[in-house]
Formats: C-alpha cells, structure tokens, sequence
C-alpha cells in the first residue's frame, strides 16, 4: 500500500485560538475538520510543503516553529502519515479556496468538530494537555 507524508500546521492566534478548516465534498474526509496542510511533493521538506499549501490554499505565508508529533493513519487506498508543526501566521489575510470553511477554536471546542482520522491522535493530545498552548 502507498504511504502519503502530510505536513499540517497548527497555527494559533492571539487569544491563543488554533485553526481548523472544513475539507469540501470528495474523498475519504469530506466535510470533516482537519488542521492545515498537504501532500510533501518530490524534492520538498516537510517545512517548505507546510508554507507551499498554506499560502496556495488559505493565502497566508506562515514561520514554521517546531516538529510537534506525526501520526500514521490507513485508509482503503493508501497509508497517510501526518506530520505536524506549530506555525505561526507572518503575513497575508486569511482566505479559502480549496476548504469549505475555517473556524478559530479553543482546545475546549474541538470535540465539537469531526475531525479526519489522522487529526483525531493529535485532538485527544490537546484534550489531556499534553501538548500544551
């Protein structure tokens, strides 16, 4: 089975709010929640691919911080592997174009929200606090 490596930011605001997005209908995740992000092209790091898709797709160039965790998750068609990292926004104004919508949330919230499965590890890590704000 193929395995695809992901690279998803989690981007916190000012009032210390983490952003999620709503993927749009098609493929095994529509309409669930994730934390930005995309496929790593030939030839890319994991960091450049986490500003190449937050600026194609949500319009915002980002800093990547550091490494935070990386999740492994099957699907029927591939294996995808998740590697997440703290950002931070350092210039644009957020806009969507591939994403049904995007919402600010507190750690608090995000059991309201369906999150992709490869996300879900990482949800339940802010939940018990051990990843921290």
């Amino acid at each position: 089975m193929k395995t695809v490596k992901v690279a998803a930011a989690i981007i916190k605001n000012e009032r210390g709010q983490i952003l999620i997005c709503q993927r749009g209908a098609g493929g095994n995740c529509a309409y669930l929640w994730e934390f930005p992000g995309g496929k790593l092209e030939a030839g890319e790091s994991l960091e450049g691919c986490l500003m190449r898709e937050c600026l194609e797709e949500l319009e915002i160039a980002i800093e990547v911080e550091k490494f935070l965790v990386s999740t492994k998750c099957s699907y029927p068609d591939r294996e995808v592997e998740v590697f997440f990292y703290w950002a931070k926004i350092v210039n644009g104004a957020l806009a969507i174009s591939v994403h049904k919508d995007y919402k600010w949330i507190d750690v608090l919230e995000m059991d309201r929200y369906d999150f992709c499965p490869a996300d879900r590890p990482v949800v339940r890590m802010f939940k018990n606090g051990s990843l921290g704000l």
